[in-house]
């Protein structure tokens, strides 16, 4: 499944009404998380960001870089 700007924005806040800038129940962080759910290419590196807002930027500034259609 490829990562939308909506698909990242509705991940980003359930994330964050979930569990707040951390881990989940799982100990999986929020970069892993989207790493492990979505096809990202190995030049995105968010697996081990431990703050949600900062992995959140990164793959928000790949999103809009990557000009990836806003399709759900």
């Amino acid at each position: 499944m490829q990562l939308t700007i909506e698909r990242l924005n509705l991940e980003y806040l359930s994330w964050s009404v979930e569990f707040g800038l951390g881990r989940n129940n799982n100990d999986i962080r929020f970069g892993q998380h989207i790493h492990n759910k979505y096809d990202l290419p190995s030049k995105i590196d968010v697996f081990y960001i431990e703050n949600t807002d900062k992995a959140y930027h990164e793959l928000l500034n790949y999103v809009e870089e990557a000009q990836i259609s806003n399709i759900l």
